[in-house]
Order: structure tokens, then C-alpha cells, then sequence
């Protein structure tokens, strides 16, 4: 084998097979007849030598008998399998809509990879089996019994070497050989593939020169040991489900990348197990809506989220829950008043449309109803007040003018929770609606009442039930989730050394970091002297960007200690109301003192405590076009010791900015300028001799040292719509937190630092 390439080429028919038992039997008769002459003839010679025994001639008769049976058995074995028809496997699951595209290219790497075995191979080893029992046996060994029973024409490299054990327990039907052959050449780093009408067995290629595929190369995969890159386009999962699923399936040596921009899933892995993967990935990545059941009802009578509650409760008592595999969903879809019924059984949704059928009818108009209406977002008093004016607004003149028994709004008792309003008497011109205004639809045919509970957050209404529906709608209309604005906020102090000594504001403009523009100053702002010396620079300014262009450059000064983060909060607030955000300590501060002229010398001192620490104040109003204005105040402040006055009260250094921006969703803003300088005297010399008076000055020098730092804020708003965006967001600032929390936790050094 060493040298040349070998081949072997196996196609013996059963003629060729009975002639060559046919011969053995023959020639064991005449061996048997010579040396039975042999015997004869040395025993006539040395009978005085020898005393042999007696020979068996029976044994010997059934000893030629057994041959001829071996050779009629195999002559039977080979008739029979002419005559038996091969079994045909098929695979009875059936075809799942929406993997057409990975699982069509995986079946059809499958069926093109294995080479058609010769109709001779099935022969009676296809219903015994094959039994495999191997103990260090050569590589060619066993390549040369596997595929002369599977009749492959086949070529070895001259590379090819390795030892096999295997032992099987039971026979191994001849449809599963080749997949047990493709292992063992696996195992010893070999490779198999089709040329023409023989089959080519080398070495396979070393991990590091892996091929990389693409979707399209999908179909043309093999069952070998080659490590390959395959690309992986999801088209219903996301990429980040489906690593998860499948990375168990990989092999000590694969590994998986997800790219979850592209929904895209990169195997690295022998292309074997890449093959396994994507047969998972075909049955797994399907469309969602591929077993599921939708129908849409159109309600004609009764308001819609009345009827959600009330086919929720039905669900609810028969114990069909919606997140069961045979629940039902019911989503209410205001603009076309309809009812859309969502789940995996049919016969579930079918249920759902009979209940609507019988649930929605007309009521009757003949008197007053008492209804609840429950609030699910807003305030009950606030929601029944709109109400109230719209019915006072819709009455008729002519009631407007008798109605005088009604109480009205102006009437009522502030303190109480509940609010009461019916017709109430307005004068104003034009409250008579002509037919061409869009409230004429909501004339109502009674005197509908309206109260509000707070207490229960619950909307009481009187009224026909022909104006419980109009009311009831415009209701739901009113009644949404009030919207919210998430504010992200980051207060920092930037030491000022080296390229930053002029302040943030001129390093941004020195192009170094060029983003975001600057549209605005910041004012005003002032400090309190702290220490033996103290100076503020008044002014500042604003940049507006997005937060990935600062994230570097803020990342850069927390590495080189010139950032040190005092406060990042994360606000949640209603639209329009103040959030407010207070982390530091009350300080005592003597306000007065009064000494009494008594002839007890008593001093009385009046303390009141300050806030201090970082404060911040922040006011949203969002706009229809998504524009949010933001009313801001954020103050630094911290107690020193008193070296101004006698007074034994510490002083408050503060640094304050406050400002009104405009600001766009998702859009950071940058605001800074308040820069503090503090300048310190320290002494050292030879110790003893510098404290001599007059000459103690050639022994000892003096050093002033000024500290410089600036105050920035970066703050940043999101309007939030749902708590699906909320958890969004939430997600989204922690992984911007993580970036910066290795080096934002380290103290902030006073010593000069080196340019950078």
C-alpha cells in the first residue's frame, strides 16, 4: 500500500461463487483420498515401526458431507435473493409550511451525499444482518469487508491509515452499513465521496482550513468530517431562540455566533454535525402562523371591551386560558368595532364566534339602565367630567331651558371623591350643535348621568342603553394608557488636566471629538468658595447626539481618571408632571443667633437643615409630533468647614444649572460649563531646620497646586408607550451601564496626569 494507490474492484456473480465451492469440495476429496493412500502405503512399510490406530472412514464421509451443505446453503441463499424484494423506507412526516427554504436544501443534501448501493448488496445479510467485531484491525481491513458487502467500487488514498475496534452487539442491518462506515472513517480523520462509479476515501482536511458557506450552499452539504462555516438566515425564530436550542447538538470542537441585526446564525463545526443542526433549524423555523387559527367578528350591538370582558370571563370559568396550547385570545379592534379571535384550535375559535352571536344583541330602549364602567388607565373623576361636559354640550335647547332640577357641577362638593354632573345650565352662544359637526352622531336620546368614583376608580352611568353604547365608546376612547417619558440621566465631574484645561467645551470644538452640535448656552449657574480658595466659571453650553458617539469619548476619560460619575439615575415620569431625584444629606445651618440680657448669659441659635448632594428636577411635556420639552434643574451641592466666619456652621458649595430644552425622542443631550477651581498651598523642607525662625526659609519651599473640574450632564428622554418599550429601554441603559462601570467606580485622582 505504500507508494501506489490500491485498487479493489468486487463484482462476483453466484456462478463464479458455486464453481469455487464446487473445486474446494472437489479437491478436498482427492487430498483426502491421497493421504488416506499415504497412510496405507506407509503402514505396509513400517508396520514394525508404527502402530497407528484405525482409521474412521464414517467421520471422514461426514466431514466432505458438511462441505457440500455449506455449498447448497449459499447456493439457496443466492436464489432467494433474486426472488425477495428489497424494503423501502419512507418518510411519513409531512411537509411543514414555512421551511421550504433550509429544509428543502437539507433533504436534498441527504439524498445526494450517499452513494446508490448495488441491487446485489441487499442480499440475506439486509434481513440477518452483519455482525462487526474488530480488535485493532487495519483501517483497509475494514474498509475492504464494509464496502465488498455493500458492493462499492472504491479507491483509497495512500494516506489513509488508522486502527478500528468496534464490536456490535446484534447484526446490523445492511441499510444502515454505510452510515456505520461513514463513522468509523470519521473517527480516523477520513472523508468519502463520489467519482463516477467509485468511491474516493482520503484524508479529510485539518481543522483551520475550514470552508465557509453560504445560504445557498445549503443543498450541496455531506455527511463528512470536514469543519466547515455555515451561514444560517432564520426566517421566523430569532437567532438568539435558536442558538440556544441548538448548541447543545454541537460537537467539543464547534461553536455558534449569533448575529442578531441580521437574524443570521453562523455553525462553525465538522460539516456532519452542521448537517444535524440545520435538520433541527428546518423542523424548528417555522411561521407562527402556520397552526394557527384568526377570525375576525364584527360586533354590530354591544361595546366592544364589554364584550372582551365578558367572553374573558366565560373563557375563564370553562378553564380556556389563553396562553394554554388550546386557548383562545381575544383582541378588540376599536377602529372597525370588531372582535379578533386568536388561537391553535379551530374548533376553540369557532366557540368564540357562536358566544359574540349570542352575547350581541340589541337591548332595550325602553327605560333607564344603571351600568359600572370600570377605569383601566385613567382617573374615574377626571374621565367623568369630560363625559359630563360633552352630555351638558349635547343636551337639546329646549331641556337646556326646563331642566332646572338637576344639580349642577358647580353645586358639588369639592372634598368628595365621587363626582356627580348632569344637564348644567350654560348660556353660551353656539352650544346647539348643527348636523354637520362630528358630535351630531353622539345626540342622545335621554338624559344620561354620569359619576365618578375614585376611591374604586370606577365610572357609574344612568342612561338608556342606546347612550350607554355611544358613552360607553367614547370611553374606551379616552380611557388609554397615559403616556409616559423615560428619562436617562448622567451627572459626572470631568477632571480638567492636560488637553481638557480649557474645558470640555473647547476640547469638543478642537475637531478631536467632533459630534453632535452645539445649539444652546446653559445658565445660570454659581458656586460657593470652598477651602482656602475658590473660583467658578459661570456660562456653559449644550451639544445634542446620540449616545453612541459620546459613549467612547466618555469611556476614554473614565480610563485615564479624569471622569468620576456622581449620580445616573433613570426617571420614569408622567407626561407633564415633575419627577424629582435627591441623593446626599441634610446639613444643620445656623440661620440666627440671640443672646439674652438676662443675668444668666444664654445664647439661643436657630438651626435649619439644607439638602445637599445631587438633585435633580425634571419636568416633561410631550408634544403630537413626538417633540418633548424638558424643564431641568440639577444641582451639586456639599457642606465644607466655615473658614469665612466664626460662625460654627459649615458652608454650602453649590453648583447649579437649570434650562428648558426641546428635545426629540431617543436624542441625548450633552450640558456643561460649570467649571470649579480650587487652589492649595502645601509646604516641605528639612525637617527641625525649617522651622527656624528667619532661616528656616533656606531649608524649606512652598508648592501651589490648583484643581480644576467641570460639571456635565448628559440627559437623555424616551416616550414610552407600552411596558413592552419600557423593558426595551430598561435593557438597553444597562448594557450601556456595563461598558462604563469597570472604569466609572475607580476614585478620581488629584496628581497632574500625563498628555494623552
Amino acid at each position: 500500500m505504500n507508494g501506489r494507490k490500491n485498487i479493489f474492484s468486487h463484482n462476483e456473480n453466484t456462478v463464479s461463487k458455486r464453481a469455487f465451492h464446487a473445486s474446494n469440495s472437489l479437491l478436498f476429496r482427492l487430498a483426502a483420498l491421497s493421504f488416506l493412500l499415504m497412510l496405507l502405503g506407509s503402514g505396509c512399510a513400517y508396520t514394525n515401526r508404527l502402530d497407528l490406530p484405525p482409521i474412521d472412514m464414517d467421520k471422514m464421509n461426514k466431514a466432505v458431507s458438511r462441505e457440500e451443505k455449506k455449498s447448497a446453503i449459499l447456493e439457496a441463499e443466492e436464489q432467494q435473493e433474486k426472488h425477495e424484494p428489497r424494503i423501502k423506507i419512507k418518510d411519513m412526516n409531512p411537509p411543514v409550511e414555512g421551511q421550504e427554504n433550509i429544509a428543502s436544501q437539507v433533504s436534498e443534501a441527504s439524498s445526494t451525499n450517499k452513494p446508490q448501493v448495488a441491487a446485489g448488496a441487499a442480499e440475506s445479510a439486509e434481513s440477518e444482518g452483519l455482525l462487526l467485531n474488530f480488535d485493532n484491525a487495519d483501517i483497509f481491513e475494514v474498509i475492504q469487508v464494509i464496502a465488498g458487502t455493500l458492493n462499492l467500487n472504491y479507491i483509497i488514498d495512500p494516506q489513509v491509515k488508522g486502527v478500528v475496534n468496534i464490536h456490535s452487539g446484534s447484526k446490523i442491518p445492511t441499510n444502515q452499513l454505510y452510515e456505520i462506515f461513514t463513522k468509523i472513517l470519521h473517527i480516523n480523520g477520513l472523508d468519502i465521496r463520489s467519482e463516477g462509479d467509485y468511491q474516493y476515501i482520503y484524508v479529510a482536511k485539518k481543522l483551520g482550513n475550514e470552508r465557509v458557506n453560504g445560504p445557498n450552499k445549503i443543498a450541496g452539504l455531506k455527511d463528512s468530517p470536514q469543519f466547515i462555516i455555515q451561514v444560517v438566515p432564520l426566517a421566523h425564530l430569532s437567532s438568539s431562540e435558536v442558538l440556544k436550542i441548538v448548541e447543545p447538538y454541537l460537537s467539543g470542537q464547534g461553536s455558534l455566533y449569533d448575529l442578531p441585526q441580521q437574524n443570521t446564525l453562523l455553525v462553525s463545526d465538522y460539516e456532519s454535525k452542521v448537517m444535524d443542526i440545520l435538520r433541527i433549524i428546518a423542523r424548528i423555523d417555522i411561521s407562527p402562523l402556520a397552526s394557527t387559527h384568526i377570525k375576525l367578528v364584527r360586533v354590530d350591538n354591544a361595546p366592544i371591551f364589554d364584550l372582551r370582558d365578558e367572553l374573558t370571563e366565560i373563557f375563564t370559568a370553562l378553564k380556556i386560558n389563553g396562553k394554554d396550547f388550546e386557548g383562545i385570545t381575544v383582541v378588540p379592534l376599536e377602529r372597525v368595532n370588531s372582535l379578533m379571535l386568536v388561537s391553535n384550535s379551530k374548533s376553540q375559535v369557532q366557540n368564540g364566534v357562536d358566544w359574540i352571536k349570542e352575547l350581541d344583541v340589541v337591548p332595550s330602549q325602553d327605560r333607564d339602565n344603571i351600568y359600572i364602567y370600570n377605569v383601566r388607565n385613567s382617573v374615574a373623576s377626571g374621565l367623568a367630567d369630560l363625559i359630563n361636559q360633552l352630555i351638558t354640550e349635547e343636551q337639546p335647547a329646549t331641556q337646556k331651558g326646563t331642566d332646572k332640577k338637576t344639580t349642577p357641577a358647580a353645586t358639588q362638593n369639592k372634598d368628595q371623591k365621587a363626582t356627580k354632573s348632569t344637564a348644567t345650565k350654560k348660556s353660551t352662544s353656539g352650544s346647539s350643535t348643527s348636523t354637520g359637526s362630528p358630535l351630531s352622531s353622539l345626540r342622545f336620546m335621554g338624559s344620561p348621568v354620569v359619576f365618578g368614583d375614585d376611591d374604586r376608580n370606577v365610572i357609574l352611568i344612568r342612561a338608556l342603553p342606546g347612550d350607554y353604547i355611544r358613552i360607553v365608546k367614547l370611553l374606551e376612547r379616552l380611557d388609554n394608557l397615559p403616556r409616559q417619558v423615560l428619562v436617562e440621566v448622567l451627572v459626572a465631574e470631568i477632571q480638567l488636566t492636560n488637553e481638557l484645561e480649557l474645558g470640555l467645551e473647547w476640547f469638543l470644538t478642537s475637531n478631536k471629538y467632533a459630534f453632535g452640535t452645539s445649539f444652546s448656552a446653559v445658565g445660570p449657574s454659581t458656586s460657593v468658595t470652598n477651602g482656602v480658595t475658590s473660583t467658578t466659571y459661570p456660562g456653559g453650553f449644550s451639544y445634542s447626539f446620540n449616545y453612541g458617539d459620546v459613549a467612547g469619548f466618555l469611556q476614554t476619560l473614565a480610563s485615564r481618571n479624569n471622569l468620576t460619575v456622581l449620580s445616573s439615575p433613570q426617571i420614569l415620569v408622567l407626561n407633564n408632571e415633575k419627577a424629582l431625584v435627591n441623593v446626599g444629606k441634610q446639613v444643620p445651618i445656623v440661620t440666627t443667633v440671640t443672646e439674652n440680657s438676662t443675668t444668666v448669659s444664654q445664647v439661643d441659635k436657630t438651626v435649619q437643615y439644607k439638602d445637599t448632594g445631587v438633585i435633580l428636577e425634571v419636568t416633561p411635556q410631550i408634544n403630537y409630533n413626538g417633540i418633548i420639552l424638558l424643564e431641568v434643574s440639577q444641582t451639586v451641592s456639599k457642606a465644607e468647614e466655615n473658614t469665612l466666619s466664626d460662625i460654627s456652621s459649615p458652608v454650602i458649595s453649590k453648583r447649579e444649572l437649570q434650562t428648558k430644552l426641546a428635545v426629540k425622542n431617543g436624542q441625548s443631550i450633552l450640558m456643561g460649563g460649570l467649571i470649579d477651581r480650587n487652589t492649595s498651598t502645601t509646604q516641605s523642607g528639612v525637617p527641625f531646620l525649617m522651622d527656624i525662625p528667619f532661616l528656616g526659609n533656606l531649608f524649606k519651599y512652598q508648592k501651589d497646586h490648583e484643581d480644576k473640574t467641570e460639571l456635565i450632564m448628559i440627559i437623555t428622554p424616551y416616550v414610552i408607550e407600552s411596558e413592552d418599550v419600557l423593558d426595551q429601554y430598561s435593557r438597553n441603559f444597562e448594557e450601556k451601564l456595563k461598558q462604563l462601570r469597570p472604569e466609572l467606580t475607580k476614585p478620581m485622582a488629584s496628581s497632574p496626569r500625563e498628555k494623552w
